[in-house]
């Protein structure tokens, strides 16, 4: 199941909208042991380490303006579902409506993303793979035994729905299948940017900023941060003038690249 969350505001001049699909549900298992898990995931690929890969910067906040899409756990033993430190996020680009700016804005993004919570990002390269709300996190058809890159299409609302009137994006994460709590984790993913609507912004005062809060907004959903009531921080679920991950949101960034490590 995938729900939706409706980001509405202005930034700036700019009114902006952001539709976000998060918290894809992973499949629960109820057959068979979870000594067994291994049988429904993919093998362990070979860029995958015994140990996280970067590290999240040292806790630099006590804010508790964040707000995870899946958490386990009870009381002081609760942490939130994320993704697996010792192996880099796959990314595969669907550039069919990219603005002309498209590949440095995401290298940008995703660089804040990376300096928030050590998660390592690794660019597969193009796709044609059309976005879809029920893509599957594991298509051997297409991407061999392994889970499915997260896909980043430049689209329109032809081709996303959701991105129908000033909404700008849409993002979130897919899970493995799991018997326990604990091997709860993100594995795939998406990423869908209204490019033309993210051109007409980019032409405007400040508008790289801009794009570029939006995109940064779009790939905090996809490491697992769910919006937030307040408006100081760039999880906000209405867009202010912020263009930056606030204390909040780095603190909520720095919980998720200290994940679970799943390649042992």
């Amino acid at each position: 199941m995938i729900v939706a969350f409706v980001l509405v505001g202005a930034v700036g001049a700019v009114n902006v909208r952001s539709s976000i699909l998060g918290g894809a549900e992973a499949t629960s298992l109820s057959k068979g042991s979870d000594r067994d898990i291994r049988a429904h995931w993919p093998p362990v690929p070979p860029d995958a380490s015994a140990n996280p890969l970067g590290a999240p910067p040292a806790q630099a906040s006590s804010s508790t303006e964040f707000s995870f899409i899946k958490t386990v756990g009870d009381g002081a033993d609760t942490h939130p579902v994320a993704w697996d430190p010792c192996r880099p996020i796959h990314l595969v680009i669907n550039d069919a409506r990219a603005p002309e700016q498209g590949d440095p804005l995401l290298q940008e993004a995703i660089a804040q993303v990376t300096e928030a919570t050590g998660l390592q990002f690794v660019v597969d390269g193009p796709t044609t793979e059309a976005p879809a709300t029920d893509r599957p996190p594991r298509d051997t058809a297409r991407y061999g035994d392994r889970w499915s890159p997260v896909l980043v299409a430049w689209t329109d609302p032809s081709a996303v729905p959701h991105l129908k009137g000033s909404v700008a994006g849409v993002a979130g994460p897919d899970g493995a299948p799991f018997y326990t709590a604990e091997q709860r984790h993100w594995v795939s993913g998406s990423v869908n940017l209204d490019g033309p609507q993210l051109s007409l912004i980019l032409q405007r005062p400040a508008g790289w900023e801009t794009a570029r809060a939006i995109v940064m907004h779009e790939f905090g959903h996809l490491v697992g941060l769910q919006h937030v009531p307040q408006p100081s921080q760039l999880m906000y679920a209405s867009s202010t003038n912020r263009t930056d991950f606030g204390r909040g949101d780095r603190e909520g960034l720095r919980q998720l690249g200290d994940g679970h490590c799943f390649t042992g």
